[in-house]
């Protein structure tokens, strides 16, 4: 037998193991790409709400590289295969930049020569996401990557660090969250995030545009599947004057091992100089990121999400004034929109609580005060938390003077599901817990009335 006759059966062999050892690979995420409708559909609450445009019209419902694994074109339509990432005319291999051709912010944070310490240590990408989790091999469909079991491979089981408590052998230096806090919070050195993507040049153009990404800060959140404080990045979008920002537990892998955030870093009754709580606490609210005239500022090192963020964590959203069908390329022809969100998306996490709040010195001029023996200045019907939510939330309202009270929860069509509140009520604040349990994922509304005083509000129910 010569030489090539042997490849291609050696070839021919592996192939197939690779193939028939992937018999779920139907339902994997890297086949469905169910990842960017979770985030966009209008049942989750997503961009689509206000755009109106389905996800079919975005052209990035399968996002692929420009070539697949053995280097060919891609046409149109696609459907995502083995190919994608495995050569298949030579070895089956996959290399770093087949996983990097789709995952973009971990190409943008390698280009910019932010370290790691696996990649400073030879790792690529399937040195710690095994074959199993990419292929799919549970046979779940799962709607996210950030769904409990859809990536299994993290710090404390990766087989690196010493079991579920990577620092139950540092006698000298042991975890001081006790296992509240993910490892990233505090070894990451930063996260990565797209500012301000003009969303007309992606319904119009099929062109993705943002302002620019941004790096040097670390948004804190609570991570549904596992509740501990994890690092969250965001995208923020503008479309015909409306504004949105979706954000998610998500980290760049820049891991550092031996400069870790200290106490201080993050805890500002540590004697820690924190801009993002020192703000919070001035005024009651955290401005992230400012647009002026043609240059952007925005917050650097650790950002608490605050319990009221959907009030309080605000940023300056901006539009691009050339033609969406413009060559992608950083440009400062940008002008502001507003500074509030007509929808604020927080997927697969909830905002940090009073009490985690409190523990950071994050008081605020409203956040964790306790006000309900005091007579409040105005009526407010407050966002409910969590929201999303699963299967309750609470909901939160203030009256300035006693009157009769309605709150009453609404489904998408206008039906009433429940009325919460139906009395009398003395000036004061409340809350009232909604559940849930026994209704369908998708979108509701609540809505207060006392005296003259109307508010309506959102809540998404995930289950």
């Amino acid at each position: 037998m010569n030489k090539s006759t042997l490849t291609f059966f050696l070839v021919l062999i592996f192939g197939f193991a690779e193939i028939f050892g992937q018999g779920n690979f139907g339902t994997s995420l890297h086949k469905t790409r169910n990842g960017k409708p979770t985030w966009y559909n209008t049942a989750n609450g997503g961009f689509e709400t206000l755009t109106g445009v389905p996800i079919d019209g975005l052209g990035c419902v399968q996002c692929h590289d420009a070539t697949d694994a053995n280097g060919t074109a891609y046409t149109d339509p696609y459907t995502p295969n083995c190919v994608d990432c495995h050569a298949t005319n030579s070895s089956w291999a996959v290399t770093q930049d087949d996983c990097l051709g789709c995952h973009s912010r971990e190409k943008a944070i390698i280009g910019m020569n932010i370290p790691d310490v696996h990649r400073t240590a030879g790792f690529t990408c399937i040195s710690c996401h095994k074959k199993e989790e990419l292929h799919g091999d549970d046979g779940v469909e799962y709607a996210s990557m950030f769904d409990t079991g859809a990536i299994t491979t993290d710090c404390s089981n990766s087989g690196c660090h010493g079991g579920s408590d990577p620092h139950a052998n540092l006698t000298s230096n042991p975890d001081p969250h006790g296992g509240k806090v993910h490892c990233t919070s505090c070894h990451a050195s930063t996260n990565l995030a797209c500012y301000n993507c003009h969303f007309e040049s992606q319904v119009d153009a099929h062109l993705k545009r943002p302002q620019r990404q941004i790096t040097g800060f670390m948004i804190l959140v609570n991570r549904t599947k596992d509740n501990t404080v994890h690092p969250a990045t965001f995208q923020s979008l503008t479309y015909q004057g409306k504004t949105w920002i979706a954000m998610g537990p998500s980290v760049a892998h820049t891991i550092t091992r031996d400069n870790a955030r200290k106490c201080v870093d993050c805890h500002k009754n540590f004697g820690g100089s924190i801009p993002a709580i020192e703000e919070y606490n001035s005024t009651g609210a955290i401005k992230f990121a400012t647009w002026n005239t043609d240059t952007l500022n925005w917050k650097k090192g650790i950002v608490p999400l605050p319990e009221d963020y959907e009030s309080s964590f605000k940023i300056d959203y901006i539009t691009y004034n050339g033609d969406p069908s413009d060559p992608v390329q950083y440009s400062k022809n940008w002008s502001l929109v507003s500074d509030q969100s007509d929808g604020f998306q927080l997927l697969y996490a909830t905002a940090l609580t009073k009490d985690q709040m409190s523990k950071l010195g994050m008081t605020g001029i409203t956040g964790v005060n306790d006000t309900k023996n005091q007579i409040p200045s105005e009526y407010r019907l407050n966002q409910n938390y969590p929201n999303p939510f699963n299967p309750s939330t609470q909901i939160s309202f203030s009256i300035p003077q006693s009157g009769f009270v309605e709150l009453k929860v609404y489904d998408a069509l206008g039906n009433l599901v429940k009325q919460l509140v139906g009395e009398q009520k003395e000036a004061g604040s409340y809350d009232v817990e909604f559940n849930g349990a026994n209704l369908s994922s998708g979108i509701y509304y609540y809505q207060i009335k006392a005296g003259n005083f109307t508010d309506t509000k959102k809540l998404v129910l995930m289950k």
